[in-house]
Order: structure tokens, then C-alpha cells, then sequence
């Protein structure tokens, strides 16, 4: 291996137009080649786990150093030196790329299938001589959808072969990219099925649209001299090139043709996996290159910090009150609380004055409510003892494993949120912190409690060796140990505020990132999607308020906004909260989460341990059971003396 030492490192003084460095991502990564990466963490200043986490998954990664052009190319050849093979592209020219001109008509011969526009001039032939790239995708994100559930679900990467790919989006709104990958220029076309005419496929036309697009696909492979396949788009997540699937069809096509920029210059760059080759044949026998199937790597997944490796959002306000949170706990509990709070209150009107003529009357409530709350004591116990069995029968999952519905899963705390605990910033997945004032009294004093907070149970990850997964905690039982620690006195340097008075006490506890946790609950899908709707009147009233940037939609000088001007600047607000939730690749993703079940008393628990669940879920049952019997046996007792 190349020593870092002597490998020349990027600089740290950016000027000139700037890019990104390309690289071809992996399902899992080979002892090789994390030894290779941490060369290349020296290289491009890059941390080792980020770029472990990047080189993860399917197609083309980008990774942003912001150095100039000339700066990557040094880096590219010093990460090639250590075996890593990258490319660098141009962000201007990202930007500026555009889909090729669209084809609308097909006319394939024995040698040749050339390309059409409406009037049937040709604009795009494949041959015999031609080394062809084929960028496929879904214009309805539907495949995509399924196979980022289906990747969510298993906590694993999946590559399905081009073959499976091309039935399953030849069966939704399929559309199709052309090029040809001259020595010193690159051709092509664009075909979207919904405005095509297969016609021109004469003998090898079906009645059914998916088919022709196959039959288009394949029989284009088999004429091409060579090669390359993708169909990877809305998978790779390359900046600028990330679809929003709810942004209409103009905006799909134009991050499709920033992608393709990526995914020209990935393959002129032979960074897909089976470069052109020089022989024809067809793709069956293995000779045509598939962008599709690109590693033959093999492992498991290294288990990521992502705390460090990810910019964290920042946590949502959690201003529930305490009459919310007292029911969001479990129901035989609310339940029983009731009825052992109504029963002194029982007792205490049986013995008022005013009430002694009715006093047989509230005697019978007495005796009726403590049995009612035995009952309740026994059913829960009963529940107690349910939850033990199903906790103990119920197989712990490994994240990338389980399936739908009640799961136990262990692993590691991660943060979602960028949450810290208020008084001393310790960054948590959760936190209480409770304000003391010492208060002089006969008896020496006590310290009275003046103010307490709470993160509220905000979504956090759970992470173990194959992958990760959110819990959403609303509802949550915690049965955790948290970390407390305690500060008095005078100004403390870790506390973000100052405590100069010695009679002020803060006592902070929280569960910290990294802590192994227990969570039994309920696995369903997440549907999360932007709000453009909003966005968009939010940007236009921004610019109502800034008088000089709306000056600049009033075209014809009269000082005011008339319609058409107005219009105007209503498409440049919608276009901007496109390009934004573009840009945003969290936004319209169907995610597992782990949280309360629908049914009320299915348990929802976040614990240290399953042991120690089930030791306490024990010690509930024993309790609950003898205390129900005992209370049911005086109630009745009580009851029999009364009436008879």
C-alpha cells in the first residue's frame, strides 16, 4: 500500500471552477478496500467513516471536496496510485446539462435501429460500430419507491440484475437515454414512452406498451458493438441529480439530465464495472457489459457512527402537555390509576354527615369500586403475564431482517435529531432536566423543585452490525437507566448557563448516543413527503416584504405588479421550491419506523435489556395477581357483611 506520506494532499485554498470526484459505490466493502480507504481519507481530507459510509450502496457516488479542477485531478491520480479508481466532472457542467433531443418514432432493421422525429428524419442510429450506453428509469418513481422500501426493510443493499430492473419499470411510465460513446464526442436521444411510437419495430411489435420498451432495450444491446447499462437513477443520489417523484415530469427529466452527465462521465472513465468491449454478441451470453450488476464484492455491512458521519436536523418542539402525556402510557395502567384514586374518594364521602341517611348507599360504591379495582388489578396482572410470554417467545431480529408488525429488535442508540440536553449540551437521544431552589424552613430546609424540561420522546435510531432503523418513541414505555449528573454551586465551564448561586441546583439526566438498548414494538411503513404547496406561498411572501427584489418582476416600470408579472414570479417561486426539495434527498421516502402499535394494548417498550424487561414484567404479575386476589377477596367479604 502507498503511504499517505508520500502521496501529494489537496490543498486548502479553493480558486477556479470547482467539481466533484466520481467513484463506483460497493454493496459491501472487502478488507482491501477499507485498507485502501484510509489512504484516501488522507488523501481528500475526507473522514474515514464518512467515506465508508458514501462507498456503500448502488451506481455512482459523488464525493464533494471543494477544491478546484486542477486539485481533483491531482487527487483522482493520487487515489488511483493507492487503487482506487475515480473521475472528476465539472459542477458548471452538471448544471448545464440537458437531455438529449427526443425521439418519437423507432425503425429497426437486421443491422441497425434508427432513432426518429416526428416528420421520420433520423436522429440517432445504432450499429454495428456503435459502443452504446443505455441509461434506463421509471418517470413514476414506482420502481425506485419499491426498491428503497424493499432496501429499508432488509437494512441491506440491493442490486437487482438489468434484466429484472427493465421488467419492472418497462411495466410503469418507462423511459430511455441513448448514447453513443464516440473517442472525442458523445451522442444521443431520449425516449419516453409515454409520447413514442414502437411501429417501427414491425415483427417484433406486441399489443402491450412494457413489452416494446423491452424488446427496444435488448434488440438495441444486441446491434450495439458494446455496452454499458444503468439503471440506477433516483437510487444514486448525486447532487443535482436527486428526483423528486411528486415534482412533475419536467423536473424528473431535468435532474435525469444531470444524471446523465454523471453517467457519461463515469463510463468514458470505465468507473462501471465492464467497460466497452470489442465484441458484439448478445447480452444473454454474458459478453455485453451491465451497469446494473456492478460488484461482485461480498461481506457484511461495517457498522457506521453515523452520529459523526451525518449533518443531524435539528429536534422539533415537543410542547405536550402532561394531561397528553399521561395518555400516551399503557391503558391497564390509566385504568387501574382511576379506580385506585376513586376509591379513597369513596371512602371519604361515606363518611361525610350529610350523606349518613345514604350511607348503605355510598358503603355499596365503596365495596363495588375495590372490587372493580381488583378485577382490574387481576386483568392486569393477566396482561403483565401476556406481555412476558410474547416478549420471551418473540425472536430478537437483526435490523435488516425483520418483517412488519410486533418486532424485538437490540442495538445501539444513534441520534436523528441533532438534540442536546438543555444545561449542559451533552448530545442525547433523550434528556430531563429538573431546576432546584434550597428553601430555609424550621427543619433545616429542602431542596423544592422550580423548574423541569424534557426533550419530549423524539424519533432516534437503533443500529446494530447489519443496519439501523427509527423508533419513534411517542407512546414509549421507558424502562431504561439513564446517565444523571448533578451540578450546585457557583459557575460550572460544561453548563451553557452560569450558577452563581449556591442555593441553585441542576440535576440532568439523559440516555447518550451509543448506549445498547431493548425495543419491543410495532414495525410500519412511514410515508414522508414535502409540502411544496407551502413553500412555494411561503417564498412569495417573503418576497412581498423585500420591495427591492420584487421591483425586479415589474417589467414594464409602472412601480406595480400587474398579472402577468406576478405569474412570473410565482413560476421562479415554484421552480426554486423544486429545485430545493430536489436537492433535499430525505423528502418523499417511504422509511420503517418502529413504533406504538394501532392496537391499544399491544406493548410499546424501550428497555436496557430483555432480561431485565422480563424480571420486571415478572415482578408486575406477582404483585398485581396477589394484590387483585386480596382485593377482590375483601371486597367481597365486605360486600356479603353489608347485605346480609
Amino acid at each position: 500500500m502507498t503511504s499517505p506520506s508520500s502521496i501529494h494532499k489537496i490543498s486548502r485554498t479553493p480558486e477556479g471552477p470547482k467539481g466533484f470526484l466520481l467513484f463506483h459505490r460497493r454493496r459491501s466493502l472487502p478488507e482491501s478496500v477499507k485498507e485502501e480507504l484510509i489512504d484516501a481519507s488522507a488523501i481528500t481530507g475526507i473522514h474515514l467513516s464518512e467515506l465508508q459510509m458514501r462507498f456503500i450502496g448502488t451506481g455512482i457516488g459523488a464525493l464533494t471536496v471543494n477544491q478546484p479542477i486542477e486539485e481533483l485531478n491531482r487527487c483522482a491520480a493520487d487515489l488511483k496510485a493507492i487503487g482506487l479508481k475515480t473521475a472528476v466532472v465539472e459542477k458548471d457542467l452538471i448544471k448545464k446539462s440537458r437531455l438529449p433531443v427526443a425521439a418519437k418514432k423507432v425503425y429497426l432493421s437486421a443491422s441497425s435501429m434508427d432513432f426518429e422525429d416526428a416528420k421520420g428524419e433520423t436522429l440517432f442510429q445504432i450499429n454495428g460500430r456503435t459502443d452504446l450506453l443505455i441509461i434506463i428509469t421509471d418517470l413514476s418513481g414506482q420502481s425506485v419507491r419499491q426498491l428503497m422500501t424493499a432496501m429499508t426493510y432488509t437494512g441491506n443493499v440491493i442490486q437487482p440484475g438489468f434484466e429484472e430492473s427493465l421488467k419492472k419499470i418497462s411495466i410503469a411510465r418507462p423511459a430511455a437515454i441513448f448514447y453513443a460513446l464516440h473517442d472525442d464526442s458523445v451522442t444521443g436521444v431520449y425516449v419516453d414512452s409515454d409520447t413514442f411510437s414502437f411501429l417501427g419495430l414491425n415483427d417484433h411489435l406486441t399489443i402491450a406498451k412494457g413489452t416494446n420498451f423491452r424488446v427496444m432495450i435488448t434488440k438495441a444491446m444486441s446491434i450495439a458493438r458494446s455496452c454499458i447499462t444503468d439503471d440506477n437513477f433516483g437510487l444514486s443520489l448525486l447532487p443535482g441529480a436527486s428526483p423528486d417523484w411528486n415534482g412533475g415530469k419536467s423536473a424528473i427529466e431535468q435532474e435525469l439530465g444531470r444524471y446523465a452527465r454523471y453517467i457519461i462521465t463515469a463510463a468514458r472513465n470505465t468507473l462501471i464495472p465492464g467497460e466497452p468491449d470489442t465484441q458484439g454478441g448478445n447480452p444473454a451470453d454474458g459478453r455485453k457489459q451491465n451497469g446494473a450488476s456492478l460488484s461482485d464484492d461480498t461481506g457484511d455491512v461495517e457498522n457506521i457512527n453515523h452520529d459523526f458521519a451525518e449533518r443531524l436536523i435539528p429536534p422539533p418542539d415537543m410542547n405536550d402537555s402532561k394531561i397528553v402525556n399521561f395518555f400516551q402510557t399503557s391503558l391497564p395502567e390509566i385504568i387501574v390509576g382511576l379506580i385506585v384514586l376513586t376509591t379513597p374518594f369513596s371512602l371519604f364521602m361515606s363518611g361525610i354527615r350529610a350523606v349518613q341517611e345514604h350511607h348503605r348507599f355510598w358503603q355499596a360504591a365503596v365495596g363495588i369500586s375495590v372490587l372493580v379495582a381488583g378485577f382490574l388489578m387481576f386483568f392486569y396482572a393477566l396482561l403483565m403475564l401476556y406481555y412476558r410470554r410474547m416478549v420471551e417467545n418473540t425472536p430478537t431480529s437483526k435490523i435488516r431482517s425483520f418483517s412488519m408488525g410486533m418486532v424485538e429488535l437490540c442495538g445501539k442508540t444513534r441520534r436523528y435529531h441533532d438534540l442536546r440536553a438543555s444545561a449542559t449540551q451533552t448530545p442525547c437521544v433523550f434528556y430531563t432536566c429538573r431546576y432546584y431552589k434550597f428553601k430555609n424552613s424550621g427543619d433545616g430546609g429542602r431542596w423544592a423543585l422550580t423548574r423541569s424540561v424534557s426533550s419530549g420522546k423524539i424519533p432516534f435510531y437503533i443500529e446494530d452490525e447489519t443496519g439501523r432503523v427509527l423508533i419513534n418513541p411517542r407512546g414509549a414505555v421507558f424502562n431504561i437507566s439513564m446517565t444523571s449528573q448533578t451540578f450546585t454551586g457557583s459557575y460550572i465551564p460544561a453548563l451553557s448557563m452560569q450558577l452563581h448561586d449556591p442555593n441553585t441546583k441542576v440535576v440532568e439526566s439523559l440516555i447518550p448516543p451509543g448506549v445498547r438498548v431493548y425495543v419491543f414494538g410495532s414495525a410500519q411503513i412511514e410515508r414522508r413527503s414535502s409540502d411544496t404547496r407551502t413553500k412555494v406561498i411561503d417564498k412569495l411572501r417573503l418576497l412581498k416584504q423585500n420591495p427591492e427584489a420584487l421591483s425586479a418582476y415589474d417589467t414594464d416600470g409602472d412601480g406595480q405588479i400587474d398579472v402577468n408579472e406576478w405569474e412570473v414570479a410565482r413560476n421562479d417561486a415554484t421552480t426554486q421550491v423544486y429545485a430545493e426539495c430536489l436537492a433535499d434527498a430525505s423528502a418523499n421516502l417511504e422509511t420503517v419506523v418502529i413504533e406504538k402499535p394501532r392496537f391499544g394494548l399491544l406493548p410499546f417498550i424501550v428497555a436496557d435489556s430483555e432480561k431485565g424487561l422480563i424480571r420486571q414484567l415478572m415482578f408486575r404479575t406477582v404483585v398485581f395477581l396477589i394484590g387483585g386476589l386480596m382485593t377482590i377477596g375483601f371486597s367481597v367479604r365486605f360486600l356479603v357483611d353489608l347485605f346480609s
